[in-house]
């Protein structure tokens, strides 16, 4: 096999094919002959998943002229979209019936719709081919629509989908044509799932008018902590497609219901009042997050003693209340310890058992005696899950703190040590609070970290994963990896995901890398490999779904009218070209010997099985415009020398009879 230039270039050809239109802002519809042919119905039903979006589309176009017609359909597929299906409508024994396309070679599905739409021929076939073009272009021709009729076929497109704030996600096109846009119905693979259009909450089997860009969503009811997917697919020696995808749900923790919260400030003479107030708006930004959950809430300050508002649990709102009043008088000292002992007194009196939480503001500024070991037992004891945190006035910030030397007083808890900054005093500002809803229920996985084996340096893994988002790599690597181990914590609690390659994501990523940057990496070995592996159509396969014949076996296509062949362009539309009537873009090592195989093969099937002969015939191209000469040695027989020469004139020439004219003389 040549290389790719040579070999793609080879393929770009086409029968009379017309330009294609010049912008990708929507299909075209044209028939081959006239005008009068014109699509009648466009229906795409999607279905979102989860990760992908699958879209069946459904075209009926009707052929208002005297003649049989070849339907050419320009199709502008969204971004990213690969054509995984094709079948046509047609009757079978009398009935309506569906007939499933084949995914073939390029080259070879060309060959044989040339073929089938041929004139002539006493079992005609009606064939539909679905082609690659370019990136982002596919080109279907259907042969033949009768006259007076309609024709229906329908393709299917597979698409990934972006995953952004814990929703799946697809941006779609309007899609159609300029006179007929598609009608669109939306569906939900899982019917627990919540599908969106533009933000809107829709219900499955919603019509969806899309004019311009439509974003789709769908939430899923239900996900585990971190989902994913691993493909790998082996596509020559060592190298292998690999597709890793790791999303963390769309809520990471959520606030409990019912738990008893106690807050702590310090307000001892060590800390500044700038950052006292600071603490005050970064604890009532806090607090707002339990409101509308049941919890109840204790505000305490310290210094060298706890002063406590109510000496119970009351209301969120009632300890709002109380902090935004908050006017303390420093006074010396810093008794962590008191604090932590009156918090577990507190846990301790309630009669029920709910969820504790602990937030202790301070700066950490102690008598030596009170050690990291000693907080961090009577921390411990409270049953709680503590936060200690730093706040200071200045610059808005929140950040883990994990090389404090009180770091592992939260840790052993369950909670973390966190430095917060704190600008003006409005705790219910949408930016204090959603930043500080953090100390509220975690909201993404730190200290993160994935092991994936010959993914270094194309995976890039941040500090931490936020709720919602994903991490994601597509490449072609030496070995892909044998699993993928993401590790982290949300707050103090570890977590780990250990993803496998799967055998139906690898079949998914093998059709979509050809519709990525990856396709440009490969040769044609390796896109014939992946494009087989996920059934897709690509530079290399095209999909040809064959009917039993309708129309009169002598009314074809003339080679000047069968449309778009099994050309494309890299980037670009396909020009106005002229392609065989069969066969494919290679010069035959020997063309004389493919001449000499099917005047034997003619001969034996006239029942000439032991004769020899010689033909003198002319071509120009790909088209035998005379027969000079059939001689039969041995005796003559006008009758098998009559059928040798009509089957002569049968002969289909692949394209690689590309010369202006040329005399054949053949002996057998």
């Amino acid at each position: 096999m040549g290389t790719r230039r040579n070999r793609w270039s080879g393929l770009a050809f086409a029968l009379g094919i017309g330009a294609a239109p010049a912008a990708a802002s929507a299909d075209d519809v044209r028939g081959t002959r006239s005008e009068q042919l014109t699509e009648r119905e466009h229906e795409v039903a999607i279905v979102l998943g989860h990760g992908d979006a699958t879209l069946t589309v459904r075209r009926t176009v009707h052929n208002g002229s005297e003649h049989h017609e070849q339907a050419l359909f320009w199709i502008d597929v969204p971004e990213g979209a690969v054509a995984n299906r094709l079948r046509t409508l047609g009757r079978f024994r009398g009935q309506p019936r569906w007939f499933e396309g084949e995914l073939l070679e390029a080259e070879t599905a060309a060959a044989r719709y040339q073929e089938l739409t041929g004139i002539g021929g006493y079992y005609p076939k009606d064939p539909a081919l679905l082609s690659w073009r370019s990136p982002g272009l596919l080109a279907l021709q259907v042969f033949p629509v009768a006259p007076e009729t309609e024709k229906t076929v329908e393709y299917r497109l597979v698409m990934p989908m972006t995953y952004a704030g814990g929703r799946h996600r697809l941006t779609l096109p309007q899609l159609g044509t300029a006179k007929l846009p598609a009608t669109i119905t939306l569906f939900a693979e899982d019917a627990r799932d919540r599908l969106f259009v533009d933000g809107n909450p829709v219900a499955s089997g919603t019509r969806v008018e899309v004019s311009g860009l439509a974003e789709l969503a769908l939430a899923r009811r239900r996900a585990p902590l971190v989902d994913g997917g691993l493909a790998v697919v082996p596509i020559r020696g060592d190298r292998a497609l690999v597709h890793v995808d790791l999303e963390a749900k769309a809520q990471l923790g959520t606030i409990p219901s019912g738990a008893r919260v106690v807050v702590a400030i310090d307000t001892s003479t060590s800390m500044d009042a700038t950052d006292i107030n600071a603490a005050i708006t970064a604890s009532r930004a806090y607090l707002e997050h339990f409101a509308g959950h049941d919890g109840q809430v204790e505000v305490l300050t310290f210094d060298r003693a706890v002063h406590a508002s109510h000496g119970r649990f009351v209301p969120v709102a009632t300890a709002l209340a109380d902090l935004a009043t908050l006017d303390p008088v420093q006074k010396n000292g810093s008794h962590v310890d008191s604090v932590l002992v009156h918090a577990t007194k507190l846990f301790a009196a309630e009669k029920r058992q709910r969820p504790r939480r602990l937030l202790v503001l301070t700066d950490t500024r102690v008598r030596e005696a009170l050690g990291e070991p000693r907080v961090r037992a009577l921390a411990a004891a409270t049953g709680a899950v503590v936060h200690l945190a730093t706040v200071t006035s200045g610059a808005d910030t929140l950040e883990r703190t994990d090389d404090h030397p009180w770091t592992q007083v939260a840790r052993g808890t369950g909670g973390v040590f966190w430095h917060a900054g704190v600008v003006g005093t409005d705790a219910s500002a949408p930016d204090v609070r959603a930043r500080f809803e953090e100390w509220a229920r975690p909201v993404r996985i730190d200290r993160l970290s994935v092991a994936a084996k010959g993914l270094e340096d194309v995976l890039e893994v941040p500090d931490s994963l936020a709720e919602g988002e994903r991490l994601q790599a597509l490449a072609v690597v030496l070995r892909g990896p044998r699993r993928v181990v993401l590790e982290g914590e949300l707050w103090s609690t570890p977590v780990e995901t250990v993803l496998a390659p799967d055998r139906a994501e690898g079949t998914l990523w093998a059709g979509l890398a050809i519709g990525t940057a990856v396709r440009d990496e490969l040769d044609e070995h390796e896109l014939m490999t992946l494009a087989m592996r996920g059934r897709v159509v690509s530079p290399v396969t095209s999909y040809l779904a064959i009917e039993p014949g309708v129309r009169p076996s002598t009314e074809g296509l003339e080679p000047d009218e069968s449309g778009m062949g099994s050309g494309f362009g890299r980037g670009s539309r396909v020009p106005q070209v002229r392609m065989a009537k069969a066969g494919v873009g290679r010069r035959p090592p020997d063309r004389a010997g493919f001449l000499r195989g099917e005047i034997r093969a003619a001969l034996d099937a006239c029942g000439g099985e032991d004769r020899t002969a010689k033909v003198v015939l002319q071509t120009t191209r790909f088209e035998i415009v005379e027969v000079d000469d059939v001689v039969l040695a041995g005796p003559a027989s006008p009758t098998l020398s009559f059928c040798l020469r009509e089957a002569v004139w049968d002969l289909e020439l692949p394209g690689d009879f590309d010369d202006d004219w040329q005399r054949w003389t053949i002996e057998l």
